[in-house]
């Protein structure tokens, strides 16, 4: 058996703020990582890819396991997928923005506190679904047919995954009270929590299916800046402008949408345009200004 990791860093136990500088997340994930993955050996698991969305302590992990990190990437949620696996985990994800509102570190793609990121995204629907990272990986993962069995991270994460995929196996590891508090386990009592529920996690793979989306799809993207959604009409192939901070574009599956999506917060570069095969980075998660970028008129303000 083979299983795909999707870790993010925000909802792991014991991380609540970038104010403080990320202190001990590395440390913190990599240790929940670790349970998970030697949970996972020690049951026969033969291969175990890791998609990291951030830095790891690299040299901890076991021996057998795979690490995927870094940009630019073709596919920024399933890099690395296409060669097949039974099951995938999503580790250490967080609630997304317009969701309970109740997270910690909810936000849906960038993390709402960087605010001045041209990047930044406040919402995303996939056809007429509010999503968040999770939903974006289990819709990629599914055009693989690879079913999501398993996500840990934040207790209002674990319900949107429910909500999602019923019947996966969740744990929550805190409890966001506020945007950057909560209430979270020690990270050795998380990572214990999340090695029993990986090695339960296995037991469901066969009975859950993957989440798929056959058909049309269209990305609705509503940006926290209005500059930014006029760029992304003028810059997206077929995009149109919904209101003043939201933008849509169809695509005839989400196999191409995949293929379209962008560099999600890294600059554009030669070897992401070669991809392309465009002169240019053009996906909705594309940033095409400088960072950090400050919204600000264009024009003179009327004297009062």
């Amino acid at each position: 058996m083979r299983i795909y990791i999707f870790a993010d860093q925000e909802s792991v136990a014991g991380v609540f703020s970038r104010s403080e500088k990320y202190l001990f997340a590395s440390e913190y994930a990599t240790l929940e990582l670790c349970a998970i993955c030697e949970a996972l050996l020690s049951r026969g698991v033969e291969g175990i890819l890791i998609n990291s969305l951030h830095t790891l302590e690299y040299d901890r992990l076991p021996e057998g396991v795979k690490v995927f990190h870094g940009l630019p990437t073709h596919h920024l949620f399933t890099e690395g997928i296409e060669s097949g696996f039974d099951a995938a985990f999503i580790v250490g994800m967080h609630e997304m923005a317009g969701g309970s509102e109740r997270g910690c570190w909810r936000h849906t793609i960038l993390p709402h506190p960087i605010s001045h990121a041209y990047s930044s995204v406040e919402a995303v629907w996939l056809n007429d679904r509010l999503v968040g990272e999770t939903g974006l990986f289990a819709a990629f993962a599914g055009t693989h047919n690879i079913p999501v069995v398993l996500l840990t991270g934040d207790h209002w994460a674990c319900l949107e995954a429910e909500e999602l995929i019923p019947g996966l196996e969740t744990v929550a590891v805190k409890e966001g009270r506020s945007y950057f508090s909560a209430i979270s386990m020690t990270p050795s009592a998380a990572a214990k929590a999340a090695a029993d529920g990986a090695a339960r996690a296995l037991g469901k793979v066969g009975t859950i299916k993957p989440w798929k989306i056959d058909g049309p799809v269209t990305l609705t993207v509503r940006y926290q800046f209005a500059e930014r959604a006029t760029d992304a009409v003028g810059a997206v192939p077929g995009a149109r402008r919904v209101d003043e901070r939201t933008v849509a574009v169809s695509y005839p599956s989400l196999a191409e949408l995949g293929d379209n999506l962008g560099e999600i917060r890294a600059p554009e570069t030669l070897t992401y345009a070669a991809d392309m095969r465009q002169p240019r980075a053009t996906g909705p998660f594309t940033r095409l200004g400088s960072e950090p970028y400050v919204s600000a008129p264009t024009f003179p303000l009327p004297a009062r």
